[in-house]
């Protein structure tokens, strides 16, 4: 739960940052006042400084801690607790009996 409480969280203030460069930034470089780095995920390119382009780098980054708290989580209730109620039961033989009548 937590894992995917700060994955939702990072995911939506690197949406909501994206959303505004696109919005409030010039889309040619203005190095008079400091934007003239290309921020990514931005379409069409909008222009930034290194800090704002740096932000949404570390936002990409640190969401990979919580995604993996959600796939130990997974893992350990698979493995150590032998828990698959998270995956559908296979409904056939994968090589069915011959002469069984089907």
């Amino acid at each position: 739960m937590i894992g995917a409480a700060g994955f939702l969280v990072l995911f939506a203030y690197s949406m909501f940052l994206i959303i505004y460069y696109q919005a409030k930034r010039p889309h040619a470089p203005q190095p008079e006042r400091g934007w003239t780095v290309g921020l990514t995920w931005t379409h069409p390119v909008s222009y930034g400084t290194p800090q704002e382009e740096n932000r949404l780098l570390w936002l990409h980054w640190w969401s990979i801690v919580p995604f993996s708290l959600i796939a130990l989580g997974e893992a350990i209730k698979i493995y150590k607790l032998n828990d698959y109620s998270g995956i559908p039961p296979f409904k056939r033989p994968l090589f069915p009996k011959h002469g069984s009548g089907g």
